[in-house]
């Protein structure tokens, strides 16, 4: 059998599109994010469980400690210095803080915190709004 678990997890922040991107989007604007982990495995625990959801917090403090509430931005974006000598919260990306690379970037973080030999990251959905998102699959 395969066992598929998911969890919810939501942020605010920030971002604008400037890498190879002309549009509204270059302009910045905020969301209320909405991540999705999906993990999957085919043996239960001794507490027959594929995994405590409580020990899914940990990628929810890392997206408050990194993502919420800061401007994603491309690194080489101008506003980053602003930004910094304002004393805001920023993340910086190499590559545009698109859905699509947002979700890259948690992908990573939850397979270094939950990817194992019996659990394995499917994929992560990442929604900028309630009609809009991107999933990425290892």
């Amino acid at each position: 059998m395969k066992y598929i678990v998911t969890k919810e997890f939501r942020f605010e922040a920030a971002h604008r599109l400037l890498k190879n991107y002309t549009g509204k989007c270059t302009s910045n604007h905020g969301h209320s994010w909405k991540v999705t982990l999906h993990l999957e495995g085919n043996d239960l625990d001794e507490k027959d469980m594929l995994v405590d959801f409580q020990e899914l917090k940990i990628l929810k403090k890392w997206i408050d400690d990194n993502l919420d509430h800061a401007s994603l931005l491309w690194e080489n974006d101008p506003m980053c210095n602003f930004i910094r000598e304002s004393g805001q919260r920023i993340y910086t990306t190499v590559k545009n803080p698109t859905s699509e690379h947002i979700a890259e970037i948690i992908l990573k973080e939850a397979i270094r915190l939950f990817g194992n030999s019996r659990i394995a990251v499917r994929c992560i959905e990442v929604n900028e709004t309630c009609t809009t998102g991107a999933k990425i699959i290892p």
